[in-house]
């Protein structure tokens, strides 16, 4: 799955439709080159969702645990290294 499909994943299980299309035509051009994986932008959309729809906070984790499973490969789905567990569990803190 592509960085746009999970971006827009991402905020569509939060916040729907209108919230995704405003969110996403904010953010998107602020692409970081470093980040092929998406995370900073991933970061900036949450904390844009968090302002968006307080409140969410149990939406909102749920949304990045998702995408970042969606980031493991067949083999890290199956037995997660713990380089994986630690950035799973990072991204939630963060989120």
């Amino acid at each position: 799955m592509g960085l746009a499909d999970r971006m827009i994943r991402l905020l569509w299980a939060v916040g729907g439709e209108d919230v995704a299309e405003r969110l996403l035509a904010a953010h998107w051009r602020q692409l970081p080159s470093d980040d092929p994986l998406g995370r900073a932008l991933r970061s900036r959309l949450v904390k844009a969702l968090r302002a968006e729809l307080p409140g969410h906070d149990a939406q909102i984790r749920e949304a990045v645990l998702v995408d970042e499973l969606t980031l493991l490969n067949a083999a890290e789905r199956v037995r997660p290294s713990r380089a994986a567990v630690l950035k799973i569990v990072r991204a939630l803190a963060d989120s």
